[in-house]
Formats: C-alpha cells, sequence, structure tokens
C-alpha cells in the first residue's frame, strides 16, 4: 500500500524495463506497514477503553446523583427522612395541613388556628390614576361622520358621531346604547371639556378610550395630552405614569425615581416601565417585598415577604415624590399566627412552623379544634429502600457483565484497507464484536465490586442489625452480588423498628463525620467501620469518581485512569497518555515509512537508469558493427 505523500517528485516508473514500479513498490510497503496498523490498532482499542471506562463513570454518578443528593431528599438515602416517613391526617385540610418529618412520632394532636399570621402592607389610600378628561371643549359639529371606540373593562364597543349627536346628553344616550345604562356618566367638566366616569355602585373600573376607523377623538377633545385611560398598564414607563396620575409626582434632577425599601436603594430612570420596576423590586433578596398595581382599585402596593408583627416594611424616597403623589399612607400592621396546641397556646411569625418533628402548614382560621393524625407510612420507606436496591443490582449487573465478557483476539480493530474490502454493515458488525469483552476481568472494577459486597455484609458498629435481620439477602453466587428483599420481612422491620433499620444505612460516623476525600487510610478505616451501608456505597464511588483531589493529589480512580468530559481529567489522565504515546509512535513510524517507501523509488530509479544505459551502449555497439559491415 502506498504511503500518501511520501515524495514530491514527478516518476516515471518502468520506462526502461517494462515493471510495474508502483505495484511493486505498493506490495513492498504493505509488509512494511504492518507495525503501522498494528499502532494504530493499540491506539483504537485504548480510545475504546476509555469510552468503556466513562460508561461506568456515568453509572456511578448516575446513582450517585439519584440516592446520594442532598437536593433529592425524597430518595436521598443518607438523610434520616428517606427511612422514617410519616403520613398526616387532618380533620379539616382546608384550616391546617401536618408533614411529619424523621424526627416526628406516630400520634395525634390537636390544634385550634385562632389567628393567621399576615404580612404588613404598604398602600395608596386611593385612587392614583385620573379621570378619562380631555384637554379642549368638544367640537361635535367636527366631529359628525367620525367614531371612537370606548374600552370597559376589557370590552371594546365602537361609537359613530352621527348628526344626533350635538351636546353632552345625546353622547350620553350614544354611551348607554353601547355597554349599557348607568355603567359610564359622561359630564361636561367646565368648558365644554368632556370627561367619562364610572358611575358609583356600578361595578365599573377600568375605562379607555381610543381611535375609530376616522377618529373622533380629537375634534371631542381628547387630543395630545388628554387623559383617555383611568387605569395605569404595567407596560408604561414612568413618566407615561406621571401624566397619567391626578397628582403628577417629581423625579430627582437626574430624571430618576429613588426607592428605599427596607434599606435597599432602587433607582429607575424616567424610561424604565412599571412592570420592569416591579420585577426588580419583587425579586430582590435585601427588600425581601412584593410590589404590585391594583388594577382593580387603581392603587400601588407594596407587601412585605416577611408575615408576622415586627418592623418588616419600611419604604421611603429620596430626591423624588412617587410615594407622596401616590398617597401611599395607608399601612396595616403584620400579624402573628396564633394557635393552641395541644392545649399550649402557641404565636409564630409565619404560617409555616414545625414542632416536635411535624411541620404545620395554616390555611384557614377556625374556632374549633382539628386532630392531626400521623401514621407510620411503611409502604413510602419500603418502596425507598426496594428502589434504592434494584438500581444498586441494576449497577452490580452492568459492571460485572462487562468483567465477564468474552474477549476475541480475532477481532482487532480493522486497517483503513480492510475497511475499503467491506460494507458498513459488516464493519458495524466487525466493531461490536472488536469491542466486546475490553474491561474483562478489569482489576480496578473488580476491586469495586468487591468493596461494594463487602461493604453490605461487614457489621456497622454499634448497630444490632444487618442486612439479612431486616430481608435483604445475596441471590446465588452466579449473580455476583445482586440483593435480593423479602418483602414481607422488609416491611415488618420497617414497622417494629424504624430507628435499627434507618441506623443500618444513614448511621454517621462519630469520628470522621466529613471530609472523607481528605482522610488518612487510618481515618477511613474507622469511619468505615463507624457508619451505615448508605454512606459505605457513597465512599466507594467517591473514591472512584470524585473530580475532588485527596491527599495524594489524585482525583476519583477511574478519572485518574480514563477521565470524564467537562473536567480538568479529561485531558489528564493514564489512557488518554497512552493514546497520546501511540499518536506520537504513528507520526514516527509514518515518517520511517516514507522514507522506506522513497528508498525503494529511488532504487527502482537507479536500477531504471542503469538498464537505460545498458540499452543505449548496446545500441551504439550494435551500430557501430552495423557500420563495420
Amino acid at each position: 500500500m502506498m504511503i500518501g505523500g511520501a515524495s514530491n517528485n514527478f516518476r516515471f516508473g518502468g520506462l526502461a524495463t517494462g515493471l510495474d514500479t508502483d505495484q511493486m513498490v505498493r506490495d513492498l510497503m504493505r509488509a512494511e506497514r504492518v507495525p503501522l496498523d498494528r499502532l494504530h490498532q493499540k491506539k483504537q482499542l485504548a480510545e475504546w477503553r476509555q469510552f468503556e471506562y466513562r460508561e461506568i463513570i456515568n453509572l456511578l454518578r448516575g446513582f450517585k446523583d439519584e440516592y446520594f443528593n442532598l437536593l433529592k431528599s425524597e430518595s436521598n438515602m443518607l438523610s434520616q427522612n428517606a427511612y422514617k416517613k410519616y403520613s398526616a391526617v387532618s380533620t379539616d385540610s382546608t384550616v391546617v395541613t401536618a408533614e411529619g418529618s424523621s424526627t416526628a412520632m406516630a400520634g395525634s394532636h390537636s390544634i385550634t388556628v385562632t389567628n393567621l399570621a399576615t404580612a404588613a402592607v404598604r398602600q395608596s389610600a386611593s385612587g392614583v390614576t385620573g379621570q378619562v378628561e380631555g384637554t379642549a371643549a368638544a367640537d361635535f359639529g367636527a366631529a359628525t361622520g367620525k367614531s371612537f371606540v370606548i374600552t370597559v373593562d376589557g370590552t371594546h364597543k365602537e361609537i359613530t358621531i352621527d348628526a344626533g349627536i350635538t351636546d353632552v346628553a345625546s353622547l350620553q344616550n350614544a354611551v348607554d346604547n353601547a355597554v349599557g345604562a348607568g355603567k359610564i356618566r359622561v359630564e361636561d367638566t367646565g368648558g365644554g371639556i368632556l370627561g367619562f366616569v364610572p358611575e358609583a355602585g356600578s361595578g365599573v373600573h377600568n375605562i379607555k378610550l381610543s381611535g375609530g376607523a376616522y377618529s373622533a377623538l380629537a375634534d371631542l377633545g381628547f387630543g395630545t395630552g388628554a387623559n383617555v385611560s383611568n387605569r395605569i398598564s404595567t407596560g408604561d414607563t414612568l413618566a407615561d405614569i406621571r401624566n397619567k396620575m391626578s397628582t403628577p409626582f417629581e423625579f430627582d434632577g437626574g430624571g430618576n425615581m429613588n426607592l428605599v425599601i427596607n434599606g435597599k436603594v432602587f433607582s429607575f430612570s424616567h424610561d424604565t416601565t412599571l412592570r420592569s420596576m416591579m420585577n426588580e423590586i419583587n425579586s430582590d433578596e435585601t427588600a425581601q417585598v412584593t410590589m404590585q398595581y391594583d388594577e382593580i382599585n387603581d392603587t400601588f402596593k407594596f407587601t412585605a415577604k416577611q408575615t408576622g408583627v415586627g418592623d418588616t416594611l419600611q419604604l421611603s424616597e429620596t430626591g423624588s415624590t412617587f410615594l407622596a403623589s401616590a398617597d401611599v399612607t395607608a399601612y396595616t400592621a403584620g400579624e402573628d399566627a396564633v394557635v393552641t396546641l395541644d392545649g399550649q397556646k402557641l404565636t409564630r411569625s409565619s404560617n409555616t412552623f414545625t414542632v416536635e418533628g411535624i411541620k404545620y402548614t395554616l390555611l384557614k382560621e377556625s374556632t374549633e379544634a382539628q386532630t392531626i393524625s400521623l401514621t407510620q407510612d411503611v409502604e413510602a420507606v419500603y418502596d425507598n429502600i426496594s428502589n434504592f436496591v434494584a438500581k444498586y443490582n441494576e449497577m452490580i449487573g452492568t459492571i460485572n457483565s462487562k468483567l465477564g465478557e468474552e474477549y476475541d483476539r480475532d477481532y482487532l480493530p480493522l486497517t483503513a484497507e480492510e475497511k475499503e474490502a467491506m460494507s458498513e454493515d459488516e464493519i458495524e458488525k466487525w466493531e461490536k464484536m472488536a469491542k466486546t469483552g475490553l474491561l474483562r476481568n478489569d482489576s480496578t472494577l473488580e476491586k469495586i465490586v468487591d468493596r461494594m459486597r463487602r461493604a453490605l455484609y461487614d457489621p456497622v458498629q454499634g448497630v444490632s442489625k444487618m442486612l439479612h435481620n431486616i430481608g435483604i439477602t445475596t441471590d446465588t453466587y452466579k449473580h455476583k452480588g445482586k440483593l435480593i428483599i423479602d418483602e414481607e420481612k422488609l416491611k415488618k422491620a420497617i414497622e417494629d423498628d424504624p430507628d435499627g433499620v434507618m441506623n443500618l444505612f444513614c448511621k454517621k460516623s462519630v469520628s470522621y463525620p466529613t471530609g472523607y476525600r481528605t482522610l488518612k487510610a487510618d481515618e477511613k478505616a474507622v469511619r468505615y467501620k463507624e457508619e451505615g451501608l448508605a454512606y459505605r456505597l457513597f465512599d466507594i464511588i467517591e473514591d472512584n469518581i470524585s473530580t475532588f483531589r485527596d491527599n495524594d493529589d489524585n482525583k476519583g480512580v477511574l478519572l485518574e485512569k480514563a477521565g470524564i468530559t467537562n473536567d480538568a481529567s479529561e485531558f489528564s489522565n493514564m489512557l488518554y497518555e497512552e493514546i497520546e504515546d501511540y499518536e506520537d509512535a504513528i507520526e514516527a513510524m509514518y515518517n520511517r515509512l516514507i522514507d522506506k517507501e522513497n528508498n525503494y523509488y529511488r532504487r527502482f530509479t537507479a536500477l531504471e537508469q542503469a538498464i537505460f544505459q545498458m540499452n543505449s551502449q548496446s545500441q551504439w555497439l550494435a551500430s557501430q558493427f552495423g557500420t563495420g559491415g
């Protein structure tokens, strides 16, 4: 096979000898290429092994994320909550609900909700927006034949100014016909200027005027600067809102509004929308307040996020006058929740609180005592443990299958020449066989499996129970460490001794409860003896996939061996270095083969030149003898 790029010389093979030089060089180089092909195959095998290790790493990461994750409290097997669960029933769940934690006890509790906790509120004492009102006297004659749209609480009606509408009274009739009588009063606010006002007791709140196909608004006095809506839109800028308010506020000298809420300073420019302003305030963790615009009552409202009695809502302004113009003077103090629990009066600042492991949520006041009944949720705990065991079996089964796969040395990675002679389907089938068994009897994986088996059956110091005591045993030897559950026995153990089951799995080491990766070998041995089974499995997984370095500056064993994407180990691991070494060897071998191929061509060229010279001499001698004759 030719080595691409072997020479830049323009070759003429076989002109003197008649030999197929290129084919002869190909045949010679085919044998020379064998070591290069072997290097490519070894590199490919290393890459496949790296992929297989990373699949195991991801398998362990998935198990850790599902069962050793602090953010997943329901399935976190390192938490007591996974083993002690209670179902709580309230006689009236509209008044109060409850939830039992791992520290609760089964039983009944009586609770009377006398008062709910409320938050402090500061709001406008009255509506803040000006009424719908023109800026010039209406010219009904000029408006004849034109129209406008009146929107009442979201319902649009078009009114055409015909020849019969000549004054306020006739316009009132037209409005009544469009939206219904007794809803909106049309009035002359002075000098022929029109105003549209909700009738008292009508239930109408939001009125807005807009132009029709041929707008009559300008002729009716609603030109530039007129107030065509009696409500603010959250999409309006603060400059627009200023002009719509019945008492326009002033910005500071820089054109900003400056609010101070619970010590946090907010500054908003005149072109900030009300929606953006409220979003910024409401999402701020320091201010701890919610601002809203109440469209029904046309008021601004600030509500403390923290309920209960106390100074939870401080509100002031510097340099601008928004709060004064919006008349934010109405104040309602926050109140504490007051309950009687099992005969004892309790005062709490929140409607959610915990007493003796039971979290109560107050929803409604009631003079009647409610009964909260807590019973142990055996099914939930059983499901947690059985799901954990099933996932463990799946993990162990996958690793064991890799350890037991047969490796067939007849199926090596294909060379480029071999692939050219095969179909895509044939290549796929061949490579599937070539990838099988790459981790057979792998010592690293065997150690993981062995450590996990031993971790589940070594006794936990200070805990009398072992797995077989609660109905969990190993299957036959051929299943290599998989667990089987006796459902009846496990449920009985959960019901009779929930603390014993809990401690077997999630007991913390007294000597070394934290910082596992920084412990020395003898300290890890002490921790191992003292901790529960779930913690042991967690530690084993950490030893193999942790991205944090230990006292020897090493990451997890599998990461040191194969690395993982999106981590420094991706390009710093043993297999990566092995692959790089193969790449260097391949490059060096490739260069040697180029030299070898060029050398063959030089030899054939010399042969051609020698034959050509001999032929020339023969022809000359022949010509000499011919002349002499």
